[in-house]
């Protein structure tokens, strides 16, 4: 048979392909016949569908013309076929696979050449079925045969979209791409309520009607689809008029005419089996794929122009909200919600019909008489009806045995914490509660010797380090330590914490000394601070305060502590290096390191083991587990208790499900950062919890996540200002800021920049995983990531800002419909670049209220910017990426906006005149490799420029007095990154000193008015070999094309230096 025929040969191109791609392609020679290889297995594909159709089509007319046609599909197959299934089979035992291969090229070239004119048959053939299929009363093609066929076709609209197919002289097709994807969609949705409507027990009689128009439709999408195969070579498929045809397909799917109406809802109306559809687990599962059909439809109209009542609108949302949470509660066991079933099934077929005559009146005005639907077609009181209905069951099913399971308003965290119930105590280990540490000896020993070597005078030594790194353990250790015993005459400890009170302090300290708790507590404080000077007076101490907070500790007692110049000490520690540096007046703190592999190993033995051993058969998941916990102590000790209290053979478990979820899970880890938290000002809150938007051990460029907060709203300006000086700029407050974490041993530095400052930054695991609880209880972010959390999150009425780690197809299939959001952050789920056929014109549509959209790691499939955009006129932050070579005039409709990054394929980005209408502006930037942007110089007298602006980046300029009209536009940027146009190179490079020249110019361009000017980057092919002065300028950056010098001006030297 000729399928069979088709299926042997891409089996037998699989297996060669699997087999030659493990040796070096180019040297086989494989990597020159790949494409022609591909092409073949794409068209043997989409020769399955017509196929299958030609084989169990049951009209007696066309048997004869399709059994012709088979045939000649296996006369075309069958020599190739049997040439290629011994290729293959030699390819199993030959080495020279490069004679393979020889030998493969003209077998490939062959089927390619035979199967080539059936093109225009094909096309005939779906044209034939689908006039007959008209005709005839019912289908042509059983249900499991039209459903197979349907799978079929949406397998070759996969391909078509997943493999850049769309690509032409003139760019991609993003149009012909979006209504593919529509098309695939909808037959998704026809399927699925073929597959419900099966399992619900409708009678074949029933279902006639439909089964005729699917069959129809499906063979239309068939040939569509087909014809698309040959985009590249046929001119019609590239028309724009290919849409619309399209276009008009979908039609005949959506529920837009009287009669389709009435099709779709004779079924659901129809009496069903007895049986419950949620006996089975085949059942429960075309359940699932008929409620996502309905969400997505529902999804659809509620982001489409088309103005419905407010009521209605509104009652929409609250039904799209139950379909959501039907999605997720229906992933539960089926015998949990046995007495809910038939309520279930009958609700969403309920649903289903609301949402079909939502489509009816979407596109016209039609009076549907109720003897036509059997029941009333108000859609506002169907929705209410069916609303009512559906917070019925959720009320039953919160008050039932599963509800524990049951996802939150605005939760995910309950599927992570059930993933670590599978580790219950056992009858194993009790874990270790000493306080044995490990990779502390050396720092001990720093420690030590300056606390036993420097001055005379008292010194003030602090250890300072993120929560959880072990600075009290190292503080106990040295000050146990028998060497210091021996040395200091007086030795104290004393806690402090986040509130203290100045008298339990003092008493805390002098209880080390001479005890006799009670008869101190009587004191005041004043007499505790002079019994405390007078105690430590002429004896060598050390005083060790715990756990700094707050400056205000050493202030009220560093009166207490005599400076008897015999090299006394105080040891303080505190995860804040501002307060320590504040304290020691210029002595630098012990900054604690983490754990080494090594080091966090043998403390995990230790805590789990009570010493240095471990079982053979542990330690290598073992040490996995400690490498996992990334130096950190504290990890480490959690960790350490949950594998204390388990089975051997439950360790692999652990390692495999070890998150910093599970360990902050725990109330040790909650309170150590909640402290930290808490001392913070209100207004680092929020930018800390920021960084729980950003993924997990994500290094995060500083300047971008300054530029979100100052879009959010997170940096204010100063309420007083100093007399006679200029207000600070909102970058330097944001500056501030990050340095204020910094110093609070928060947020760590990754990567530092040559000319000073913070590049990237990162938080710790746990502090991340802190972050994005916190900022999700706070309402103010809510973190989503994969397909499964999108398309089972239920929305908050009030989320603000939501940031998305996922495919951007998934996120587009999960239908989330949340248009009060004000910010946006979508991050690819994978390292590259997302998909190019990430089409995002749908978030475009429903985020209408959005003042932050991040989608600079999602390529947008546009050739032109996205004018949808310009919709969004909130939007203060902009980041796009795209093929898009200029931007439109009507973006200036943005007038709020601050940042505007775009990230081109290549060449130069073109900006309209109306980009000087933009004054709100403060940061613009073109980047891509070898990608500039133009901004107009032409007729600017009665422009205002951007006085705002202060990064600027990559600007190309000509050597002439153009670029002084576009520079003087930007009179007050501070960071200014210029290419010098290709045609000009050479003068350029000849010119290109006069940056160094007092009057600070290139080539006819002066920059002396940029007074505010600090880092100017020029790119040329070389460099000029002398320098001179740069007014006020702090630092020049020179790029070269592969190395780049940085030119640090220190007055009156400059130094150089490589990056």
């Amino acid at each position: 048979m000729a399928s069979t025929r088709v299926d042997s040969v891409l089996n037998n191109l699989e297996l060669l392909q699997s087999i030659l791609e493990k040796r070096d392609s180019f040297e086989t020679g494989f990597s020159h016949m790949r494409e022609d290889f591909e092409t073949l297995k794409l068209n043997l594909l989409f020769l399955k569908p017509v196929l299958l159709c030609a084989r169990n089509w049951s009209n007696d007319q066309l048997k004869e013309r399709l059994r012709a046609f088979l045939s000649k599909i296996e006369a075309a197959v069958n020599r190739p076929g049997m040439d290629l299934n011994a290729l293959y089979l030699r390819s199993k035992n030959e080495f020279n696979l490069k004679s393979v291969v020889a030998a493969l090229n003209p077998v490939v070239s062959k089927l390619l050449i035979n199967i080539k004119p059936f093109k225009q048959d094909i096309i005939d053939i779906y044209k034939t079925l689908s006039s007959c299929g008209s005709s005839e009363s019912g289908s042509c093609l059983r249900d499991c045969e039209l459903l197979d066929f349907i799978d079929s076709v949406l397998q070759n609209l996969v391909d078509l979209l997943s493999r850049r197919y769309f690509e032409s002289m003139e760019g991609y097709n993003s149009a012909l791409h979006a209504h593919i994807e529509a098309l695939e969609d909808k037959l998704t949705f026809l399927k699925n309520f073929i597959g419900f409507a099966k399992f619900l027990g409708v009678e074949q009689r029933e279902l006639e009607d439909l089964l005729a128009h699917v069959q129809v439709v499906a063979l239309n999408a068939a040939r569509l689809s087909y014809k698309c195969l040959f985009y590249k070579e046929d001119q019609e498929m590239q028309d724009p008029k290919m849409c619309s045809i399209i276009s008009e397909l979908l039609e005949k799917i959506n529920p837009v005419d009287l009669q389709v109406y009435v099709t779709y809802v004779k079924v659901l109306k129809a009496p069903k089996s007895p049986e419950s559809l949620l006996t089975t687990e085949t059942g429960m599962q075309k359940l699932q794929d008929f409620n996502d059909s309905l969400i997505s439809s529902l999804w659809e109209l509620l982001g489409s122009s088309t103005s419905f009542t407010v009521s209605v609108k509104d009652q929409m949302k609250i039904l799209y909200e139950g379909l959501r949470f039907f999605r997720s509660i229906l992933n539960e066991p089926q015998e949990n919600m046995n007495d809910l079933n038939d309520e279930i099934v009958a609700v969403i077929s309920e649903a289903g019909i609301v949402i079909f005559l939502l489509f009816l009146n979407e596109v016209k005005e039609v009076d549907v008489q109720s003897s036509v639907v059997g029941q009333s077609a108000d859609s506002l009181a169907m929705l209410v009806n069916t609303n009512n209905r559906v917070k019925l069951i959720v009320a039953q099913l919160r008050g039932s045995s599963i509800s524990g399971s049951l996802p939150s308003d605005h939760s995910i965290r309950g599927q992570e914490v059930r993933r670590t119930t599978r580790f219950q105590p056992s009858r194993g280990r009790v874990p270790m509660t000493d306080e044995f540490v490990v990779g502390f000896e050396d720092e001990a020993k720093k420690v030590i010797y300056r606390l036993r070597s420097g001055s005379r005078r008292l010194e003030v030594i602090p250890i300072v380090g993120m929560p959880g790194l072990g600075k009290t353990t190292l503080a106990k250790k040295v000050y146990n330590s028998p060497s210091l015993r021996a040395y200091f005459h007086i030795l104290c400890w004393c806690t402090v914490s986040q509130e203290y009170n100045m008298k339990n302090l003092l008493v805390q300290i002098l209880s080390c000394v001479c005890g006799g708790v009670n008869e101190l507590k009587v004191l005041n404080e004043d007499d505790l601070a002079e019994r405390l000077y007078k105690t430590l007076l002429r004896n060598r101490y050390l005083v060790v305060l715990d756990d700094v907070w707050d400056i205000g500790v050493w202030d009220g007692l560093c009166h207490s502590f005599p400076n008897n110049r015999n090299e006394s000490r105080v040891l303080i520690t505190s995860r804040d290096s501002n307060v320590a540096s504040r304290v020691t007046f210029g002595v630098e703190p012990h900054n604690l390191r983490v754990l080494t592999e090594g080091e966090s190993w043998t403390l995990l033995q230790w805590k789990v083991f009570g010493e240095p051993g471990c079982p053979q058969e542990l330690r290598i998941l073992g040490k996995e587990i400690a490498t996992n916990c990334k130096g950190l102590p504290l990890t480490i000790v959690i960790i350490a208790g949950i594998l204390s209290t388990i089975e051997d053979d439950a360790w692999s478990e652990v390692a495999d499900s070890l998150t910093s979820t599970i360990v902050y899970a725990t109330d040790q880890c909650k309170s150590t950062l909640e402290l930290s938290y808490r001392h913070l000002p209100h207004y680092l809150k929020r930018c800390l919890l920021y960084f729980g938007a950003f993924r997990e051990d994500q290094e995060i460029e500083t300047a971008k996540l300054m530029r979100l907060w100052i879009a959010e709203g997170f940096v204010s300006a100063e309420v007083e200002t100093v007399p006679d000086t200029e207000p600070k700029r909102m970058e330097d407050l944001a500056e501030e800021y990050m340095m204020d974490l910094i110093g609070r041993n928060l947020v760590m530095v990754a990567k530092r920049r040559h000319i000073g400052g913070v590049k990237t930054c990162r938080i710790h695991d746990l502090l991340h995983e802190f972050c994005k609880e916190k900022a999700q209880e706070a309402n103010i972010l809510q973190v989503l990531r994969g397909y499964g959390e999108l398309s089972t999150f239920n929305e908050h009425p009030y989320l603000e800002r939501l940031s998305i780690w996922s495919k951007a197809e998934h996120f587009k299939k999960s239908r989330l419909f949340c248009p009060q959001i004000c910010s946006l952050l979508l991050f690819s789920q994978i390292e590259e670049s997302d998909s190019f056929m990430a089409d995002m014109s749908f978030v475009f549509c429903i985020y209408k209220n959005l003042r932050v959209l991040d989608l600079e790691q999602i390529f947008l499939p546009h050739k032109a910017f996205p004018r949808e955009v310009e919709a969004l006129v909130e939007l203060r932050y902009l980041g796009v990426q795209g093929a898009m070579s200029s931007i439109p005039s009507t973006i200036d409709k943005l007038s709020n906006l601050e940042t505007f990054v775009v990230i081109a394929e290549s060449g130069t980005v073109s900006f309209p005149d109306t980009i000087w209408n933009m004054t709100k502006l403060r940061h613009l930037h073109v980047v891509g490799w070898n990608v500039t942007c133009s901004l107009p110089s032409e007729n600017l007298e009665n422009t205002s420029g951007l006085s705002n602006l202060d990064t600027l980046s990559t600007l190309i300029v000509s050597l002439d007095d153009r670029a002084e009209n576009v520079i003087r536009r930007v009179p007050n940027v501070r960071q200014l990154k210029v290419q010098l146009s290709a045609a000009e190179y050479s003068v350029g490079c000849c010119n290109l000193f006069h940056l160094l020249a007092a009057e600070c110019s290139v080539g006819c361009c002066n920059l002396s008015h940029l007074s505010s000017l600090e880092a100017l980057e020029v790119s040329a092919e070389s460099l000029p070999s002398r320098g001179g002065k740069m007014g006020g300028m702090g630092g020049i950056c020179l790029g070269l094309r592969w190395n780049r010098v940085i030119w640090v001006w220190v007055q009156p030297y400059p130094y150089v230096f490589w990056d």
